[in-house]
């Protein structure tokens, strides 16, 4: 199985070709109820190699040469899982470093962002983007229902001394469902104390076990998010 997709139109990325360095059944430190790849089929928080740093490497020359000039935008770190859980996503990031100018980013749940081996690894990335849907502990068992070793603190804490050492662009995703849609003050208090570039308001718009909220509903978390004391967007 490649470890390469795409690339794929993104709204936030343009044209991104994905990287997949778990590339099995659903391999993620959390459970989200709204997760488009539905439940995940281990949860875990022990970090491994699931797929070999050569086949990365191997994957990401045959894409490439496959693909003409200006076809992709952005290399994105995504895929079956939290990416975060590759102990080799360091080697992985040199070889595409190695390979193509192209930016790198990663998408993740924050959940091992505390750990000081995967602040130094994100670093090295032009952009990182990760996601906070939860102001507290009760909320991200419901919505999130992570592994029973991450805390809600830990999150917090590793958002926010990453933040504040990270030199790319940093952007957070929130997204509202039923269960949170009254916390969007919360949440915005908490994104302005972490200062990242942007955060993105969503809601689940593919296939998923949830409901999405209405364009009124986000609108008026959206609002929220621009008054002056958070303003992020």
């Amino acid at each position: 199985m490649s470890t390469i997709y795409g690339p794929v139109p993104s709204w936030r990325l343009g044209k991104s070709l994905g990287f997949d360095l778990i590339t099995k059944d659903k391999v993620c430190s959390f459970d989200c109820v709204y997760c488009q790849l539905g439940c995940t089929k281990e949860k875990s928080v022990k970090r491994a190699i699931f797929v070999d740093t050569e086949l990365v490497k191997l994957d990401l020359s045959e894409a490439l040469d496959a693909l003409e000039e200006g076809d992709v935008d952005f290399i994105t770190f995504s895929g079956m899982g939290e990416s975060t859980l590759a102990s080799n996503l360091d080697e992985a990031i040199e070889v595409v470093r190695a390979i193509t100018d192209l930016p790198i980013t990663i998408l993740t749940n924050a959940s091992l962002l505390h750990l000081k081996e995967v602040q130094i690894t994100l670093s090295k990335l032009d952009k990182v983007i990760t996601k906070l849907d939860a102001p507290n502990s009760e909320l991200l068992r419901k919505i999130n229902k992570p592994h029973a070793s991450i805390s809600i603190d830990d999150i917090l804490n590793g958002l926010k001394g990453f933040r504040r050492a990270y030199a790319g662009e940093f952007e957070l995703q929130m997204m509202f469902i039923n269960e949170n849609k009254g916390c969007a003050e919360d949440l915005a208090r908490i994104a302005a104390a972490i200062k990242p570039e942007r955060v993105d308001i969503n809601t689940p718009l593919r296939p998923c076990s949830v409901e999405p909220l209405s364009r009124e509903q986000i609108n008026r978390i959206k609002n929220i998010n621009e008054t002056p004391q958070f303003d992020f967007n």
